[in-house]
């Protein structure tokens, strides 16, 4: 029974205005472009047709944006080189946001060794 109880239990999406107006204060993060948007990473969470977390994105100017969604994601960060989760975990840890950083707290704690 607790088995079924811890799968079916989960975490409501935090949405922060505050942090992807931070996240978009960025270059660029192929590019380095400033004209750019809070790219969600969809495939680290949040199921099918449903937007990740506010804490999962990364900076993506209008052009890469598009292209990230005309793919398989996964193929479009892989081509690039690049590891969009540590990137949008770095983002968090700087975000002005306290939730989002409270977040990412929550999410590693077990992982230090205080």
């Amino acid at each position: 029974m607790l088995l079924k109880i811890m799968i079916y239990t989960k975490t409501k999406p935090i949405r922060s205005k505050k942090h992807l107006f931070f996240v978009s204060q960025h270059g660029c993060v192929i590019c380095g472009r400033t004209d750019v948007q809070s790219a969600h990473i969809r495939y680290a969470g949040g199921g099918i047709g449903l937007k990740p977390c506010d804490s999962f994105v990364t900076p993506l100017c209008i052009e890469h944006h598009q292209e990230q969604h005309s793919m398989n994601e996964r193929m479009f960060w892989h081509l690039y080189k690049i590891n969009p989760i540590a990137k949008a975990l770095s983002l968090c840890a700087e975000s002005p946001d306290p939730k989002i950083r409270k977040s990412l707290y929550e999410k590693f704690k077990r992982h230090f060794d205080w």
